[in-house]
């Protein structure tokens, strides 16, 4: 049986009672922010913009869409038994690090940063 709280909902019935989840309004509301950070990333993709301006927007909405999904959608938010909750962060971090590390080595070979 789940308990529907305010801001998440415990399965009873699995034993999870120490394991909250997203409710499905939550849910809603999380699809509805990556779908309107998606169509702005497009949009600003389209907008004849170079260099930083281009590139740093786009990175900002990148991590926090990353951030979400991985939070959210893939409950990393609220697995708070591993390392006390600060295994996403850890995790989340390092991988953001990497990528925008790979990115700026990669167009730094071709002599170009953005």
């Amino acid at each position: 049986m789940a308990q529907t709280t305010a801001d998440t909902t415990v399965d009873h019935a699995h034993g999870h009672d120490d394991h909250a989840h997203p409710t499905e309004k939550q849910y809603w509301i999380v699809f509805a922010v990556l779908a309107v950070l998606t169509a702005v990333e497009v949009a600003w993709s389209y907008l004849g913009l170079s260099g930083a301006a281009l590139v740093v927007p786009l990175i900002v909405m990148m991590v926090a869409k990353f951030l979400l999904v991985g939070g959210i959608f893939m409950h990393l938010y609220f697995d708070t038994k591993i390392l006390h909750g600060r295994l996403f962060w850890w995790t989340f971090a390092s991988a953001i690090i990497l990528a925008l590390a790979v990115y700026f080595i990669v167009f730094a070979s071709f002599d170009t940063v953005f």
